[in-house]
């Protein structure tokens, strides 16, 4: 009686688990294919119109990327440098302009195309690479998720376009403008550009 009782509250803990945690069981690539899935089929829905069609993808950006972590590691150093209030207003605009950006380039280039997803590569802290291969018309073009496991779930952190990172791209260039200029000044021009995009 006592040896069923532990294997039905084993059970019960088990359900209880997956029902907390339901994208632990997720893997990277089921979780990309999802979010992949999810904008083909808003890409593709001739109900909605540009500006629907644009909320959408904003918002499957919004929910799967790791906006905090992403924001601290264009920064690098500098990032420690900063007081609490110009990290949050750094981290507040980083957030704005990238999910405008991000959401750009899906509308314009992610519509009907064939994705292959390949190997997924374990890497250290959590991390995960997926390479995947956008499959066009007339263009094969490498694609490369980087993710970290998050209480939540997965979380995408970095994606590579034909080997270029988009999160080094802004390292790079943040990087430049704090050493040619200041950290106020790069802040003062993505504040503009956010203006600008509103």
């Amino acid at each position: 009686m006592k040896k069923r009782l532990s294997i039905i509250s084993l059970a019960f803990l088990a359900v209880i688990w997956m029902g907390i945690l339901p994208a632990a069981a997720e893997s990277p690539t089921a979780f990309v294919q999802g979010i992949m899935d999810k904008t083909m089929t808003i890409q593709n829905n001739p109900a909605l119109d540009t500006q629907a069609r644009t909320r959408a993808i904003h918002q499957i950006i919004e929910q799967n990327f790791d906006f905090p972590m992403m924001a601290k590691d264009t920064l690098g150093a500098t990032y420690g440098q900063l007081s609490e209030g110009q990290r949050q207003q750094f981290n507040h605009t980083f957030d704005y302009l990238f999910e405008d950006s991000y959401t750009r380039m899906v509308l314009n280039f992610l519509k009907q195309q064939n994705i292959k997803y390949g190997q997924e590569h374990q890497e250290s802290g959590g991390k995960t690479r997926l390479d995947t291969t956008l499959v066009r018309a007339n263009d094969i073009i490498p694609v490369t998720y980087l993710m970290h496991s998050a209480p939540r779930g997965w979380l995408l952190y970095d994606v590579a376009v034909d080997g270029v990172s988009i999160l080094e791209n802004y390292r790079d260039e943040f990087g430049r403008v704090i050493r040619t200029k200041s950290f106020d000044y790069l802040l003062q021009r993505m504040e503009e550009q956010r203006r600008a995009t509103e």
